[in-house]
């Protein structure tokens, strides 16, 4: 039974539009970066955008009609896990230029990581028939792809010394710890919807904010003259 209301359903779309916010000026920090990596991070962003709205739709139509739209809430992993994978492969090479090194990982190895999840979750789900086969594999992808994302945000906010931002991005990947415990308990009551929620919005707050201010602090890094030898 659906059991939340459309003021939780509607407070449901502040992380998704705080994420959105954030993820645009990730493909600008990477743009900064490795112009070429930055398609890869839109599209990346794009995906996880529209998995986020899909689930946040779902709930607040639910909400208000009562009908459950089971294919939009279903699409949230299907969209997010490719999403990550993208995104962790442009920051990490994005990452490794910022800090003098060679940029590896491209095309190549991002759509070879989402292929190889959605073939496990098909031969999870059709072939050995496990039921909700294709969720494990793709919730994998997804969980994997946004903690090396965070732990190469982190990286490059120490390497330019912004310990703030590091802390900020530590926040935000607490926050996502800190909500399983939350999201496997059964049955929820109100409180623990609202509880979630607002654990949610915090760390995408501080995920939004750190981004910004990674993008203005490697923006004034590249825009610093170059000492003479």
């Amino acid at each position: 039974m659906l059991e939340f209301s459309i003021a939780l359903a509607l407070y449901d779309f502040v992380p998704v539009f705080l994420t959105g916010a954030a993820l645009w000026y990730l493909s600008r920090f990477v743009g900064l970066q490795l112009p070429e990596r930055r398609l890869m991070a839109l599209t990346g962003g794009a995906l996880v955008f529209a998995g986020g709205l899909s689930k946040a739709s779902w709930k607040l139509i639910a909400a208000s009609t009562g009908t459950d739209l089971a294919w939009l809430a279903a699409a949230l992993f299907p969209l997010m896990a490719p999403g990550f994978a993208l995104l962790a492969v442009s920051v990490w090479a994005s990452s490794r230029n910022l800090r003098g090194h060679v940029a590896i990982g491209g095309w190549r190895l991002a759509v070879s990581s989402i292929l190889v999840a959605f073939l496990v979750a098909a031969l999870r789900q059709w072939l050995w028939e496990i039921p909700r086969g294709w969720f494990l594999p793709l919730l994998v992808l997804a969980s994997l792809g946004n903690l090396i994302l965070s732990a190469q945000l982190i990286w490059a906010s120490l390497h330019l010394r912004r310990w703030m931002i590091a802390l900020l991005f530590g926040v935000n990947l607490g926050m996502i710890f800190a909500l399983q415990p939350i999201a496997m308990a059964v049955p929820k009551t109100m409180a623990m919807h609202w509880i979630e929620q607002t654990l949610t919005a915090v760390g995408t707050g501080c995920f939004a904010l750190a981004v910004y201010l990674l993008w203005r602090a490697s923006e004034r890094r590249r825009s610093l003259p170059s000492l003479p030898c």
